[in-house]
């Protein structure tokens, strides 16, 4: 019972930090999207005049958090269609993205981690090299990138492995998610990589993995039983950038695929002059407030699993 309370205390005093932090990050989004779009500050002669009154933006603002407070977000209609049942529609889409995703980037990033692991001294500028490039370029050149292969080889009919072309934009099949899932994944494969090898070549200086390799166990036997655990307990505590990577990146996949997912729709609520001005802003901020809720979520799980792995890293 003691240890059960004491595991309890200990996830409470750490989702804590995170609730209130998402509490000011949901009052701040909620309190900037509240500012009508066509807010303007001029400035002429050392005199600068709003276009709007600032009592009419607090009036904006107020109404906002009503709206959502309220629910009435939820049953405002958005193209003929209530703004919940757009909001679960595309959430499964863009979760979709982001899930399989993540599971793409640790399939690929921690065994190409170990690969590069292995690679002598002389090669270690060239690995580094490997990692950080695709860390370095822009979201929106790597992504282009993918989507540039994707219509090449769907508009010439190039087979790859005996599988024909896949669709390159559009969201109406399990198909069109390919190449999202696989575009979110090419950042974060890399740092996960980057990860894996550093904590492998640490590992292997360490007394006790001389001691092993002494005794002849092989290198896949030392990971597996002396070094996973630190790996996934690092990955983990990268997971914080990785989560920042992929929901940054999603807004820019989205968009450039044509996959209407929320990101697709957050750029489109603040571009779009089809919908009335009103259904956009209240869509666009439940859509942003909808995003922020499910980061936090998922950090503060991870930072549980963390928890959990240093715990099990401490025993032994």
């Amino acid at each position: 019972m003691e240890r059960h309370s004491e595991s309890t205390k200990g996830i409470l005093k750490l989702l804590l930090p995170h609730g209130v932090m998402l509490l000011l990050i949901l009052i701040l989004v909620i309190g900037i999207t509240g500012i009508p779009q066509n807010y303007n500050i001029s400035s002429f002669n050392g005199v600068t005049t709003p276009n709007i009154p600032f009592s009419l933006v607090l009036d904006s603002i107020s109404n906002n958090f009503k709206v959502l407070l309220s629910g009435e977000a939820f049953k405002t209609v958005i193209q003929g269609e209530p703004a919940l049942d757009l909001l679960i529609r595309t959430g499964r889409k863009s979760f979709t993205i982001l899930f399989f995703g993540t599971i793409l980037s640790l399939a690929i990033g921690i065994p190409k981690g170990i690969i590069d692991s292995r690679r002598k001294i002389t090669s270690g500028t060239f690995k580094l090299l490997q990692s950080l490039i695709p860390l370095s370029l822009p979201d929106v050149f790597t992504i282009g990138l993918l989507q540039f292969l994707a219509m090449y080889l769907f508009t010439n009919s190039v087979r790859l492995f005996g599988v024909d072309p896949l669709p390159y934009i559009g969201d109406k099949t399990i198909l069109h998610s390919v190449y999202p899932i696989f575009a979110i994944s090419i950042l974060p494969s890399a740092y996960i990589a980057r990860i894996t090898a550093s904590t492998i070549e640490e590992g292997f200086g360490k007394p006790y993995i001389l001691a092993a390799r002494g005794k002849g166990l092989s290198r896949l036997q030392i990971i597996k039983g002396h070094l996973l655990k630190s790996i996934m307990f690092n990955i983990l505590s990268g997971f914080t950038t990785i989560m920042g990577i992929m929901f940054s990146s999603l807004i820019i996949i989205e968009r450039l695929f044509s996959f209407r997912g929320v990101g697709f729709y957050l750029l489109y609520f603040y571009t779009t002059e089809i919908i009335d001005p009103y259904e956009a802003g209240v869509g666009f901020t439940l859509f942003i407030v909808f995003l922020s809720v499910l980061y936090y979520i998922l950090i503060a799980a991870i930072n549980i699993l963390k928890d959990t792995v240093i715990k099990i890293k401490e025993t032994n």
